[in-house]
């Protein structure tokens, strides 16, 4: 029987007219070149399971359609130079949005993969119509200041705090979001921002940035860990997202709440702040000032240690990811703190041999990847695999 638990994400990508549809052989080669940066169209063949007829066509339609651009290196011997192939950074750019409550922030992207600018504000009014204003305004801005081509956006993606609920498929926000509970937010959305919008898990479109821009370069299954004023995650197994019924996978926060070992999220954070001395009003206004020396930042880590070592062992055991990447809003260096104060006690050996546990490790994704990754959304619904 067919399940009616529709997944996220929500809404559609319409394919834009000067791009022609891709099969799934050429969207594996464009994946694999904004993953790697550049590929030396010889090793293709093996590298993608297809033949060597089959990869020259799909270079040259790429080339030709303005897609992929090649370059000859000499090579040592005799034959012909290898060629290298890039993506063409300039044919395409996805518009990605962040919505976490006390905070509102965009990026573009483009086909490559690299960031061309981003935006983001502190929301003291988070109502539908508040949102959409600054959103309007927000894109104009960035447009102008990445220098980009506007009509070469081929979507955007949000990426929204909150959990699926069915009926029809939408957010269930938390309490800070109130105002956007029942909100139909790709309808809501696409007159400010001009162009079809898909929606998911913010979460999710975090792990999605990290598995093209990041960690997922080298590493195809991982757990996402992201913290934000609350807290949640992303799965991404054989580089793909994994979204469980509703769309839901990956709210690793409900598995803190059954084990009760406290919730260290960043609003957890600002509290040990508090209590150290220092008064910020939201996250968003701690973040901006926090270093490794603010009062306070050891106290959370000792906090957080014993309910992130429980998630990561549990992880490994129920999805056995290779890695845990911890993530989200907090700044680089605090994730490095955090990953490497996570010691995943070992399994019972079973015949000499250990149960292989996941890696606990920092993101790799500079800036704001919840939108990074909403803008890679419609790139990768018109290009990539």
């Amino acid at each position: 029987m067919t399940s009616k638990l529709h997944a996220a994400p929500i809404g559609q990508i319409e394919q834009p007219s000067w791009v022609k549809p891709i099969g799934s052989g050429g969207r594996a080669l464009l994946d694999l070149l904004v993953k790697q940066g550049s590929a030396v169209q010889a090793h293709l063949p093996a590298r993608l399971n297809l033949s060597q007829p089959s990869i020259a066509r799909l270079v040259n339609g790429f080339i030709d359609d303005g897609l992929v651009t090649a370059s000859a290196r000499s090579t040592p011997g005799r034959g012909n130079p290898s060629v290298t192939l890039r993506l063409a950074p300039d044919i395409a750019y996805g518009l990605g949005i962040g919505i976490v409550g006390d905070a509102l922030s965009m990026a573009i992207v483009d086909l490559a993969g690299q960031v061309r600018g981003t935006r983001r504000i502190p929301l003291q009014d988070r109502s539908r119509a508040a949102v959409v204003a600054h959103l309007d305004a927000m894109r104009d801005d960035l447009v102008v200041s990445s220098g980009i081509a506007a009509d070469r956006i081929v979507g955007a993606g949000v990426g929204f705090a909150g959990f699926f609920v069915e009926g029809p498929l939408r957010f269930n926000p938390p309490a800070i979001l109130a105002d956007w509970i029942d909100a139909d937010i790709p309808a809501l959305l696409r007159p400010a921002l001009g162009v079809s919008v898909l929606c998911d898990n913010v979460a999710t479109t975090a792990a999605i940035a990290e598995s093209l821009l990041g960690v997922g370069r080298d590493c195809p299954t991982f757990a996402y860990c992201h913290l934000t004023n609350g807290f949640g995650g992303g799965l991404i197994a054989d580089g793909k997202p994994v979204r469980g019924a509703l769309g839901n996978a990956g709210d690793f926060g409900g598995v803190w709440w059954m084990l009760d070992q406290g919730y260290p999220n960043l609003d957890r954070l600002r509290a040990h702040v508090a209590d150290a001395g220092t008064h910020y009003a939201t996250v968003e206004d701690m973040l901006e000032a926090l270093d490794s020396e603010t009062p306070g930042v050891e106290a959370w880590l000792s906090e957080a240690q014993r309910p992130f070592t429980s998630l990561a062992f549990l992880l490994g055991h129920i999805v056995a990811p290779e890695k845990v990447v911890i993530g989200g809003r907090l700044p680089g260096w605090l994730a490095e703190r955090l990953a490497a104060c996570i010691m995943v006690p070992a399994s019972p050996e079973r015949n000499g041999q250990p149960f292989r546990l996941p890696q606990i490790v920092a993101r790799q994704v500079d800036g704001d990847a919840g939108a990074i990754g909403a803008a890679l959304m419609p790139l990768q619904a018109v290009f990539f695999a």
